[in-house]
């Protein structure tokens, strides 16, 4: 694993290794560096043999105070990096144990805030939906009780102009009123007793359907002030408290139709409001939930990262305690092994250089200690190729000297022991190589496949966001249009409250002006009907000039005149009707016009709640999609590392293999052809 290569980078090599081998390699290197420093030719120093070998053990004494010293330090760079990553990475476990329970309760607690808000959501929707259900049956009554109102009102005004029509009438001309068909006056004034007669006594109502029956039974005193029942005046009378009824019951109607509208509006406009209300904490809450979510992933994601970060620290932490914890007995037992060997080496020295031993050397060793006539040219020839094949391997030139030191079984022994050595090392470089070439490999294609769902990610990001902000102008444009539509409504009220006004008014002054012809109209044939007294034209006997009045004619223009009172008032109540027919039109317009935009604001305000919800869930989408592209970068990242490291361990491998192969086999000949030597010697 990548750990595992980095703590192996980090350790010295000779940590990595246990402490016999060690001590074989110091001994080897040592006589390798003595050997080099001593030449071949034997006739050197011929008569002191014995120095040769206290110059190597000095070297080895030498070396191994030095390896001593750089363990020294490496145990000293060892403690101190145990005690770091043991510290660093305790701190980074606590600190991600604390962070998972922490984000955990965190986004539980987010879980429960977005169903809480859910259920609120559903609730206000219920609420809203219940409001517009209820402003539409106030909607609906009250175009019932306008509707109600318009037909009593006109019922009223009608009754109450008939019953008029019937006093004026009994008023100005009784005999008249009673030479009339049944079909006119009466028959109107009968269906008025019909329809009103709660606001007659019974005696009243009895008086009253007896004269529409018969009404020539009755007495003409209609001037009377007490007339008694039984005559016209006693009628007039019960007429006249039956038209007052008339105008109090229309102004408690036209009161109570007036405070029916003023509640009606107050309870449209709280409506309104708490539909209005209810779908702004709709939005407002939808978007609380949305933010709810998008937290609740973060913290999934932050989650995530945190158990992924705790597992490696954890994982590293337990290598660092397994490498760590058998370091200071491992030290311990290199310190001992050395010790000891220095201590031997020290003895030997000891032996070695006193005075007594340089005496019985100086006796024994008078010749050549290595008689290098006595083993033929076999032995110098073996030495001298390896001695020039330790060119490019020191452990040649060691095996050179052994063979002026050791005999040829030992030697062949050594040589078939470094052959093997050789040739494991060109396995292993092999395998290296392999391995190098299809990491490398295998990092190209990940990084290519990472680098396309890269693209694909960044592309989906932009088509998020894209959609996003097209909704947000949609949105927009939503809003304005109910926006708009609510100000159309409202402005429609306007216009229809002054309109009404307009009508009312309208209506007021064609009845005055119908009323005030009906009058005038009333006194010209008052006048016109009545029999007029015959003037007695007197003749003047005195024969004498003097004045005298004119034949005295009624006005031939009166007939005109009266015809055109009378369509006059024909004419008003046409206008009338006209204006009442266009009032009902204009209200109902009104009425279909608000229900229409009502609903239309309702489909407009549910298509943006949706659209609100949609957003909510872009934005998500976005939040993902950005969290995605990073996890791609940082895996680009890793990917990138690793080739790096892996570059760093292979290149100089790759470049070298051949070179290093060859060299190898080169060396790998020149040893069997020592040994080839070798065996055609004799010792």
């Amino acid at each position: 694993s990548r750990l595992t290569a980095q703590l192996s980078r980090d350790l010295p090599h000779q940590l990595k290794c246990n402490s016999m081998a060690l001590f074989k390699v110091a001994v080897v290197a040592a006589l390798a560096t003595t050997a080099r420093g001593i030449k071949l030719d034997v006739s050197e120093d011929k008569s002191r043999p014995v120095t040769k070998v206290v110059k190597l053990l000095k070297g080895m004494q030498a070396s191994m105070e030095k390896e001593a010293e750089e363990d020294e330090e490496t145990y000293e760079k060892m403690s101190c990096w145990c005690k770091t990553n043991k510290e660093e990475k305790t701190k980074s476990i606590d600190e991600a144990e604390q962070n998972i329970k922490s984000l955990t309760a965190h986004a539980a607690e987010l879980n429960a805030t977005g169903s809480r808000l859910g259920i609120q959501i559903a609730n206000l929707k219920d609420e809203v939906e219940e409001n517009e259900h209820g402003l539409d049956t106030a909607e609906t009554l009250r175009k019932q009780q306008a509707s109600a109102f318009r037909a009593d009102e006109g019922q009223l005004v009608n009754s109450s102009e008939y019953v008029g029509d019937a006093i004026e009438t009994l008023s100005k001309n009784s005999s008249a009123l009673l030479q009339m068909p049944k079909g006119q006056i009466l028959g109107q004034l009968k269906t008025v007793v019909l329809q009103h007669k709660d606001l007659l006594t019974r005696v009243q109502l009895e008086k009253l359907e007896e004269f529409i029956e018969n009404p020539a039974k009755f007495k003409s005193n209609f001037l009377q002030k007490s007339a008694p029942t039984d005559t016209l005046g006693g009628v007039a009378g019960v007429l006249r408290g039956l038209k007052d009824d008339f105008g109090e019951r229309l102004t408690t109607l036209r009161e109570q139709e007036s405070r029916d509208n003023a509640s009606y509006d107050a309870l449209r406009t709280a409506k309104r409001n708490e539909i209005a209300a209810g779908r702004k904490q709709i939005e407002t809450k939808t978007q609380q939930k949305a933010s709810a979510i998008l937290e609740v992933a973060e913290a999934k994601h932050s989650i995530k990262d945190n158990k992924a970060s705790l597992a490696a620290d954890t994982e590293l932490l337990t290598q660092v305690k397994e490498r760590c914890g058998s370091m200071d007995s491992e030290f311990e037992k290199r310190r001992k092994m050395r010790s000891e060997e220095l201590e031997a080496v020290a003895k030997a020295l000891e032996i070695l250089e006193s005075d007594e031993a340089r005496d019985s050397f100086g006796k024994t060793f008078s010749t050549s200690f290595l008689q290098v006539s006595s083993v033929g040219g076999q032995r110098q020839r073996a030495a001298a190729l390896l001695a020039k094949a330790g060119e490019k391997d020191a452990r040649l030139v060691t095996l050179s000297l052994m063979m002026k030191l050791d005999t040829f079984e030992k030697v062949k022994k050594a040589i078939d022991g470094m052959v093997q050595d050789l040739k494991k090392q060109q396995s292993d470089e092999v395998t290296r190589k392999d391995w190098c070439i299809d990491e490398l490999q295998k990092n190209q294609l990940q990084t290519e496949k990472k680098n396309a769902d890269k693209d694909s990610i960044v592309a989906k990001l932009e088509t998020l966001k894209t959609s996003e902000a097209q909704l947000v102008d949609e949105m927009k444009v939503v809003k304005g249009e109910v926006k708009e539509m609510e100000k159309q409504i409202a402005l429609a009220g306007q216009n229809r409250e002054k309109e009404n006004k307009d009508f009312q008014t309208t209506i007021n002054d064609q009845r005055k002006a119908q009323r005030q012809l009906k009058q005038a109209l009333l006194v010209l044939k008052d006048y016109y009907s009545k029999p007029k007294e015959s003037l007695i034209q007197v003749s003047n006997s005195s024969g004498q000039l003097s004045p005298e009045f004119k034949d005295y004619k009624q006005s031939s223009g009166n007939v005109g005149v009266m015809s055109m009172l009378q369509q006059l008032v024909s004419d008003a109540k046409a206008m009338e009707a006209a204006a009442t027919h266009d009032e009902q039109s204009a209200q109902e317009d009104y009425e279909a016009f608000a229900s229409s935009t009502t609903a239309a604001i309702a489909a407009k305000s549910s298509a943006l709640l949706d659209k609100s919800e949609k957003k909510g869930q872009l934005e998500l989408a976005v939040v993902q999609a950005t969290q995605s592209k990073e996890g791609a970068l940082n895996e680009l990242k890793d990917l990138s590392e690793k080739e790096a490291e892996v570059h760093g361990s292979c290149d100089y491998l790759l470049k070298s293999f051949d070179a290093r192969q060859s060299s190898r086999e080169d060396e790998i000949e020149a040893l069997h052809e020592a040994k080839a030597i070798l065996s055609g010697a004799k010792e």
